[in-house]
Parts: C-alpha cells; structure tokens; sequence
C-alpha cells in the first residue's frame, strides 16, 4: 500500500535531500547572501562632506597611480559591539610617500589621519572625520567604496558569537578526522621545520606528487572543513577533503586546526581588551610558531619520522633532516681567575660554558643536536634555566665577584654535578681566596616563660653573629662572608623566633606560649636539619610528651558494660583539661610542671569520639567504673581496633561477643533440617546472624536486595526456635507485621516452608480480629498489617511477644506516623527490621528504624539531627558519617543480587498471593453464584452451544480478580492485586531495580497508567496498537535510559522484544499457557541480560486464579484448554470440569 507522503525532506544513503521548489527557495537565499554586505560603502563615503574640486583631484591621483591601497583590515571592537575597518593608503608627491589612514564604523568614517604637504601645513584638517578638501582622502574614500563593494567584509557577529564558532569548528574538525572513513588517502601533508630569530617555528608542504607550500593555513583550515579545492602552483587542482588525506596527514591537520583557532581566538580577545584602534591582518600566514603544548605535539605527532629542517640564524644557511631523540645534551662550565688589564689584585672568576638553545614545552624543554630533536626532562630544564637565559646562540658567559665565590661554589656548583661537566683552569690561582663553607650553630635557652636563639656563622675556627651583621647593615663585615645564606638562615629562624632583641644580639618568642611549643615541637628539628643546636639544661625541661598512653579496660556485667579509662604520662585530673582544650581544635596542652603535651595524639581524638558517641559528660571519663548499653559493644570494639595506640583489656564475656559477630558464618546455629535443604549459602549466614543478634539481645536489619529472601530468612528463626523449644508451655508468640498486601503471603509462606507454625492472620472485621488477637497465646505467629496494628494497638496491650518482625520497614520511615508508634509500644524480647531501602529519602528514616530495634541507639530524634543528619547532610562531614557507619554497620545486613551470584539461578520465580477485600469478594462470589446457578440448569446441549458465552464469563470472573472497574463502571472500592502490584513496583523502584508489567488486559493497562501517574512513578507502555517502529524506539529507550517501568500487554508482548535493561518481572494476572508466559518472562531473560531475573506473579487466594495455577502445574493442558481462548480447546472441557474451576 503507498503510503502518503507528509515531509518534503528525505533521507537517502544517509543524506539529506530536499524537493526542488526549496532548492529554488535555496538559490535566492544565496543570490542574497552574495548582493549582502555588513559595511554599506554608500553611507560611509556620504558620512564624509567633499567638495566636488577634491573628488575629481582624487579621481585623477588614482588614474596616474599616486595613490594606492596598502591593506585593508577588521576586527571587533568592545566600545561599539561591532565590527569596524581600517584602510590604510600610500600616496605620492613627487618623489615623497606619505601613508594616509582611515578607520570606518559600519555606516560613518570614525577617524582619519593623512600625512599629505597640505594636511602637514593644516594640522587639525588633518583630522577632520565629517569633512575634507584633501584630494588624498577623497581618493582614499572613493577606494574603500569600491574595495567593500567588491568585497564582503564584516558580519553582526559579535566577540562572543565568534568565539562560540570557533569551539564548533574545532569539534566539527576533530569529528572530521575520528569518523570519517578512508578513501584514497593520497594526499600527504609534511611539515617543515625552522628556526629562525631564536624561536622554532613550523610550515607544511602538501600535494599527492610534487608537494606546495601552504601560504596560508587558515585558508586551508576552511578548505578541509569544506571539502573544498584549492588552486596550487600554475594549475594544480587538490581537493581538500579529509577523507583525501592519509592517515598522519589527518592528525597534522587536526595539530594545524588547534594552533589557528587559537591564534583566531586570541586575535579577538586582543581587539576587545585594546582600543578600536588596535587591528589584526586579515588571515594567518604560512608559518606557527612552537612553544609549550604546540611543541609537545609536535614532537609526539613526529614519532619516529624525520621531519625537513632549515636554521635560518645558522651562518651558512642549510637543510637537513631531523629525527627525535631524549636525553640530555653535553653542557660545559669552565672556571678561570677573571683578569683585568695591568692589575694584578684577585677581584673574582670567569665563567664560560656551553650549552644548546633551549625551547620549553609545558613542563619539558627541547634542543637541537646534530641531527635530533631532543627532548629533556623537567628537572634538567628547571636547573638550566638561569644559564639558557643569558646564552647567546649555545655560548654563556658571566663573572662571579671574590665576595659572592662561597655561594657560587657551595649553593650553584653542587646542583649542576652530574649534569654539567665542570672544569677549572689553574684553580691554585684562586682557590686561595675561597672562604671556608658557612656552618651554623644555634644556642638555645628559656628564662621568664620566653625561649632565646643566638645564630652563629661558622668559618672555620671562628664563630662570627648572624645577628650583629643584620644590626651593622652590612658594614665592616668580613668579605668573606655568605651574606645571602646568614639571611636566608635568619629568615628561616624567625618562622619560630619572630623577636629581635638588639641589646642582646637574640632572637626570641616574645613570650608567646604557642610559639615556644612550636619551637619544642618541630622547630628544634628543623635547626637540627640546618645547623648544630646547642641547649641549656633549662631548654630541655621544656620537654613536649607527644604520645600519651591510654589504656582502656572493658568488661561485661549485669547486662553493662563496664568501661576504665587510665592514662600514663599525665595526671589523670588533668585529663579533661586536656580533652577540653583538644576539642576547641588546641594543637597543646601547657601542663603545670611546664612540659607541653601534643594535642594532635590520636588518643585525644579516640576519647573525644567516645564522649560524643556514648553522650558522655567529661567528668564521666575519670570514673572509677563507667557503664554503658550492650549494643555499644561492637561500636567500641571497632574504634579500640582503629586506635592501635590505645592499650586495651577485654575481659572473656567482652571477647566472646565480638568473636560471634566477626564468626557468623562458623556460628554454632544449624538451619532447620527441613528447610537446609531448600536455603542458598547467603540464606544460611543470614540465618546465624539473626540468631547471633538474638543470642546477645540486639535487633537488626535485614537489608537484602529484593528477591534475595528475606522472608525464609526469617522464616528458619521462627522455626527454628519453634523446634528448639519444643515440649516447653506457655510459649510467647511471635508478631510479624507487614504491608495490608503481604499479609495472606505471609501467610502462603509461613504455610509452605514452615507447616508445623500455627499461624493467625490478624484479618476481618474488628470484632473477628479482637477474638484472634485475645487469642494469641494460642499461636506461633501472628501477623497483622501495619494500618490493622495501629488500629487495634490497644488490644495488645499486656501481650509479650518473643519476636517482632517489620516487613517492608520503610512503613515507619516518618517516626511521626502512627505506624511507627505502634510498632514501638509493642512488648518483644527481639525486633527485626526487613527491608531492601532502609534509608530512601532522608537520615531520618534509619534514625526511626533504630528507634525501633534498640530505643536509644540513635539517641532522641533531636539529638541525632542535631548532632549527626545535619553535619552530615548540610555540611558533608566525613567524620560523622563514618562514625554513623562504625554504629549501625555491625547491625545491618546488606548483599545485593550481584555479590551473591554464584549461589543464585539465573531467573528466580515467587508467587505473591493477594486476598479480595470485602467489597471486591462481593462481587467474585455474585459471579461465581452467577456461572454456577447457569451451568447447572443447562442441558448438556445447552452447555455444548453456549460455550463462547461461557468463556465470556469465565474471563468477567478473571477482569473481577484484576480490578472489578475493568467490568462494573461505577465501581469506586478497593482492588487488592492493584495495591499489591503497586506496592511491589515501589519497592524495586526504591532498590534501584527496573521492572516489566505484563497483563493481558489494555484496560487494567490504563488503570495502572492513572495511579503510576499520581505516585510520580515513569513508565513506557506498549499494546498490540503501539506502531511497530514506536515500539522499537521505546525499547531502546527503555533499555538505555533509566525509566523505571514498562507496562507491556500480552498481544504485544510476546515476541521481538528484547528488554534487557530490566530485571523484574511482574505477571499481573496468570497468563494460562505457559508457553506464553514464559515468552514474555524472556523479554527480560535473555542474551545481554548482566543481571539475575526475578519473577513475581500475582494470584488472588481462593479464586480462579490459584486454581488454574495448580491446573497448570499439574494438569498442564487442561489448563492450556481453560484459557487459550480456542473454543475447540474449550470443547474438550466437561461441565463438571468448568464447575471445579469455580469452587474455592
């Protein structure tokens, strides 16, 4: 069938073509873009006012050629925010020349300047911009008219604008170069390499044959982004598309493109910071200059070819070749006593050496040898710096004076060993007048709470004061002396004696008791670095204790623990001084004999972690025994491990509670024999270390990925206490409290895994759950919704439970919910918390789980927001958060699918049963009532003709179990399965799962859509209606994006999906063949697929919809009869048969 065409732009292998009438439309718009021209030449030769006797001169300088154009320039200038021009004219008289200058906004002349006899004589006519009688600037004028009438020079585009267009066209060519694919590859594009005035610069040769200098590289630039072909020589045609060049001539071109746009791009930046007199050439010439990163690629890009070389400053100018090469060159330093005509006194020494010119890159340098490009290392280029800066050519020269020899000898020579070869010329001659080498000596003492340093220079055997040079201004100092070294060394002095005291000739702290514990603490070592240091007696009692040794014993009793804190070194009364000044961020404490203590002792900051974490007053830390909760113990024990500094005793009780957690896995607790069988390796730990967390009367999360388990998980400690417990009366119950939708699952699995539990599902009106719940003691487990507990929250008022189970634990995210109060007024000897989000939104959340498990643990709300939310939200502190983290980490159980794998299948299947609510049961029994009382009163030969009427109502009673507003219109109740689905969308959602919805009704389809619309939840849908080429775009959408839902029907679904970027699965209502089940199950189970796959399918209890489960897992083609909707499938079926399906 010929389809309609709508556009009239197609695409054909890969190119955009239009209709004719738009090429038409394209032709005009270029004839207009030629007739355009930003400058209008008219206005600006009438801005002008010229007599007709001045114009007609003018006329008649150009006919005799004594006036002519030197160049015309533009550029963009900042005042204006546009483009201006400048024309710059030679004239003649008589043998003279003389330049006349011109500079013109888009619609006036806006300067003018000629040199002309006529305008020397008249200075300010000169100048004159809105009128002249100058025969030279008519001519001028009447040039720039016919030279912007011939040219298309300037746009609007502004500094900005330009810049922008520069950046595209560099990606446009690195886009160029990466994807486009080779064709002939013929064209070769050399570099060539030249150094002339000191610098090293680069042009290129192109051709595919004989080979052209590129005289202008921006020119050429354009012509690659254009495929565009240039005229080389007499006749020579290149076309310079990419795909043309060879492979090193695509990266040459994409060096060249980098070094233009930013020559381009400073040029702008240049017009706008200068005034609208400053002007660029129009165009970039055939040379670039290299220097920092242009020469490191330039180097990189030769590799191991060898590139042409001209020396332009050499004498005898000539070419060679060159390759590239590392290593450092031969630099020479000769020494020799400096000599000055007819005196004989020695005044100093020469220098004289040899080194190559150097060319820096970033952080490397270059130099030319022979026939090699070499390059050195930044070491080497940072110590030849000041040499490479005075040489001349390879040659340097200087003089050191007699006074300045000990630091040339003893600070320069000692750096330049190894790399330069040095050598010295009759060194008897001067060597004599070397002073020894300076050595320091300080002296250091303490008086009046001040300390004193005295610096002294030694020379030889004779100590001379660095101090009483710095007082004599340097008058009447030995001229031996390294004057430049004593002040470096003052300099250095004064970090910690700022002081000066010039009667005594010291330095000192000024009695400032923060210096003098700088000085005790890293001064001292620093002279010791530099000098000798001599010390009084009274220096070294000023002692700095930099480690204070705290021992800290732990020991269980009576349910406490009971902690000792002792330290050595310092009185214990001074302690909390100590942690006081410690926590106002003090580098010391000054103790009462005078000693410093070094605050930065990690001790200090293990004491003060331990007061914030156990809210501990200060004077708490010096009692004799300090008790703290049991659930503190693996948080202490972690924080004793982190401080290997810190002495520790633990008493045995202490040992043995680590010990169990950090052994869970080797944990004396055997599963449930009837359940080992069934439970993954994961599944057993999580088992022992729910057990480990009641042996020692803590709580827990359990915070494994959905689909991990976590219900049998629970279910073997249920069990397992059941068995272990066994013959003894009286047994508490146990609570398990749950979403409204999981409560009959729970039920499903309690039964199924676990038979011998006496169950109670806390359901049905309020007196049925009062009775149930009077009767507790009666069962093992009770279980109950977290809106029936708050509900009924006072008829469990005296009841002890031994477990209390929360499923779904972000139900009591918000303490504030009466949700969460419920759950914490329960009375139970061990709480667990299940849940794959323990924190979703806010650190709020795990506050009020905790506040569930341990009361306290957390602290108050206030305290914990205060103290550890805000920090850590507002402010990113890392200290607290892995404080929070060293708390609940031992108390919270996590494995996602993927760190699990080698004991997972690759696709996991869980059926989740959903019981109607009243009103929805209503009508499911009114229809099953309905299709009974008919297939009872019917005749065999009624039953036989009405079998399309029949299937019609077997699939009302299905859409019923759905949601009964896919059949009754004006429904507006409940519909368990749809709070069921939603409910478990949330949580993979919430545990970064993605998630496919199958359903065979588009309707119920719909009804999904409005209430994922109003929870905020995003989805793509696919029907049997979606387009074929809508569907694939939505798969791929799907599969890359990050869409959390797909909701797909059963026509569409079943093949040529591939949907792998999900890995949940959720069959909304029993798809009765199996076949086609499980074909839409593999859309996301599949080839590409990284992930394991969890399947859920959702059945209503006691319905159509368990039976035909059970059908297909036992009677499989029957079942594929009941639904596969082919009357002649469901002609095999019996009336008895269709009869069986309806009981419950």
């Amino acid at each position: 069938m010929m389809q309609e065409k709508n556009d009239t732009e197609y695409t054909l292998l890969g190119a955009s073509w239009k209709e004719a009438s738009d090429l038409v439309g394209a032709e005009e718009a270029l004839r207009k873009l030629e007739n355009y021209s930003y400058f209008d030449s008219s206005a600006i030769r009438c801005s002008v006012e010229i007599p007709k006797t001045a114009v007609r001169d003018g006329a008649r300088l150009l006919q005799q050629g004594k006036l002519e154009i030197e160049r015309v320039s533009y550029g963009y200038d900042r005042l204006s925010g546009g483009n201006i021009g400048q024309i710059e004219a030679v004239g003649k008289n008589g043998k003279e020349e003389f330049g006349i200058k011109m500079t013109f906004s888009r619609t006036k002349i806006t300067y003018a300047m000629c040199a002309c006899p006529k305008c020397r004589r008249d200075y300010y006519s000169a100048w004159y911009t809105n009128k002249t009688n100058c025969p030279y600037k008519a001519g001028t004028l009447a040039m720039l008219e016919d030279y912007l009438s011939a040219h298309n020079l300037g746009d609007a585009t502004d500094r900005t604008g330009m810049l922008v267009l520069r950046a595209f066209q560099e990606k446009q060519i690195t886009r160029l170069l990466s994807d486009v694919q080779t064709q002939k590859e013929s064209l070769k594009l050399l570099p060539r390499l030249i150094r002339k005035g000191g610098q090293l610069l680069v042009s290129f040769k192109v051709g595919a044959g004989k080979l052209f200098v590129v005289k202008k590289l921006d020119e050429f630039c354009q012509a690659v982004r254009d495929s565009a072909t240039l005229v080389y020589g007499s006749n020579t045609e290149l076309n310079h598309s990419i795909s043309n060049f060879t492979q090193k001539g695509k990266e040459w071109i994409h060096f060249i493109n980098r070094i233009v746009q930013e020559e381009t791009m400073f040029g702008q930046r240049l017009l706008q910071n200068h005034d609208y007199q400053a002007y660029r050439r129009v165009g970039i010439g055939s040379v670039l200059a290299l220097f920092g990163w242009r020469l490191d690629e330039f180097y990189s890009l030769l590799g191991e070819t060898s590139v042409e070389f001209e020396d332009k400053d050499a004498a005898q100018k000539k070419k060679q070749m060159l390759c590239c090469g590392v290593g450092n060159p031969h630099v020479t330093m000769k020494i020799s006593r400096k000599r000055i005509k007819n005196d004989q006194a020695f005044h100093g020494i020469t220098v004289n050496g040899t080194l190559p010119e150097l060319y820096r890159g970033t952080e490397t340098g270059y130099y030319i040898d022979g026939e090699k490009l070499c390059r050195v290392g930044k070491d080497f280029l940072e110590k030849m710096e000041p040499l490479s800066d005075i040489s001349d050519g390879d040659n340097f020269s200087f003089e050191v004076g007699r006074n300045h020899m000990a630091e040339f000898y003893y600070r320069i020579l000692p750096g330049l060993q190894g790399i330069v070869e040095i050598s010295e010329t009759e060194p008897e001659n001067f060597h004599a007048y070397l002073p020894p080498e300076v050595q320091f000596v300080f002296y250091l003492d303490v008086e009046d709470n001040n300390a004193f340093c005295r610096i002294f220079a030694r020379y030889g055997e004779e100590e001379l004061s660095v101090i009483e040079a710095s007082a004599w201004d340097f008058k009447g100092i030995e001229p031996y002396r390294d004057l430049g070294r004593e002040q470096e060394i003052v300099y250095l002095a004064s970090k910690w004696f700022p002081a000066v005291d010039w009667d005594k000739m010291t330095m000192h702290c000024d009695g400032n008791e923060e210096r003098i514990y700088q000085v005790m603490e890293n001064g001292v070592s620093k002279l010791m670095e530099i000098g000798e240091v001599q010390c009084t007696k009274r220096f070294l009692n000023y002692r700095v204790v930099k480690r204070v040794r705290v021992s800290v014993g732990v020991s269980v009793s009576s349910g406490m623990l009971d902690l000792k804190i002792l330290t050595q070194d310092v009185p214990q009364e001074e302690l909390l001084e100590m942690l006081s000044m410690y926590r106002q961020k003090k580098k010391y404490y000054r103790m009462k004999d005078g000693a410093f203590v070094s605050l930065e002792d990690t001790s200090f900051g293990m004491l003060s972690e331990l007061m914030d974490t156990m809210h501990l007053k200060p004077k708490e830390l010096t009692k004799e025994n300090l008790q703290l909760p049991m659930y503190r113990t693996l948080y202490l024990d972690k924080l004793l491990e982190e401080n290997a500094g810190v002495y520790s005793r633990r008493d045995s009780h202490f040992r043995e509670m680590v010990k169990g957690f950090k052994t869970v896995k080797d944990a004396d607790f055997e599963e449930p024999e009837k359940l080992s069988e069934i439970m993954r390796n994961y599944q057993k730990d999580g088992y022992k270390w729910l057990r480990t967390l009641e042996v020692w009367k803590f709580g827990g999360i359990l915070a494994d990925d959905m689909g991990l388990g976590k219900t049998l998980q629970i279910i073997a400690v249920l069990l397992a206490r059941k068995q272990q417990e066994a013959g003894k009366e009286a047994l508490a119950p146990s609570l398990v409290v749950c979403p409204a939708s999981l409560v009959f699952n729970w039920g499903e699995e309690l039964a199924r895994f676990a038979p011998e539990l006496s169950v109670s599902l806390i359901t049905g009106t309020q007196e049925e759950r009062r009775r149930k719940i009077a009767a507790a003691r009666t069962a093992d487990v009770l279980v109950t919704s977290y809106d029936l507990l708050k509900r009924d929250i006072a008829e469990y008022e005296g009841l002890q439970f031994h477990y209390e189970i929360i499923d779904e634990a972000q139900y009591i995210k918000n303490h504030t919910t009466a949700a969460a109060k419920a759950v914490k007024v329960i009375q139970s000897q061990t709480r667990f918390a299940l849940t794959g989000t323990p924190i979703e939104n806010r650190l709020s959340e795990l506050w009020s789980i905790f506040d569930y498990l341990m009361p306290g643990f957390l602290y108050s709300y206030e305290v914990f927001k205060r103290e550890m939310e805000l920090p850590i939200v507002k402010s990113g502190d890392e200290d607290i958060m892995k404080r929070l983290q060293k708390m609940v980490g031992p108390f919270i159980l996590r494995r996602l699918k993927e760190d699990v794998l080698k004991d997972l299948p690759e696709k996991m299947e869980e059926i989740r049963y959903v019981r109607l609510g009243d009103e929805q049961q209503k009508l499911y029994d009114g229809q099953v009532l309905h299709m009974k009382e008919g297939l009872v009163g019917q005749s065999v030969e009624e039953f036989n003709k009405n079998k399309i009427k029949i299937l019609a109502e077997l699939t009302r009673l299905r859409q019923i179990c759905c949601d009964p507003a896919l059949c009754f219109e004006n429904y507006r109740g409940k519909a368990a399965k749809l709070e069921a689905a939603l409910e478990l969308m949330r949580s993979a959602i919430d545990g970064g799962h993605r998630v496919l919805l199958f359903s065979q009704f588009t309707s119920m389809l719909e009804i999904l859509q409005r209430e994922m619309d109003e929870a905020g939840i995003a989805y793509y849908t696919i029907t049997g209606s979606t387009p074929k080429e809508k569907r694939l775009k939505l798969v791929r959408d799907f599969n890359e994006g990050d869409t959390p839902v797909f909701l797909i029907s059963l026509k569409a679904g079943g093949v040529g999906l591939n949907l792998t970027g999900a890995d949940v699965v959720i069959h909304y209502d029993p798809w009765w063949n199996l076949a086609v089940q499980n074909q839409a199950t593999d859309r996301a189970h599949r080839i590409g697929q990284q992930r394991n796959v969890t399947v859920y399918k959702l059945l209503v209890k006691h319905s159509i919809e368990e039976k035909i489960q059970n059908l297909q897992e036992t009677k499989k083609d029957l079942a594929e009869q009941v639904i596969g909707g082919e009357t002649g499938r469901l002609g095999a079926m019996s009336r008895e048969e269709l009869l069986e399906l309806l009981v419950p």
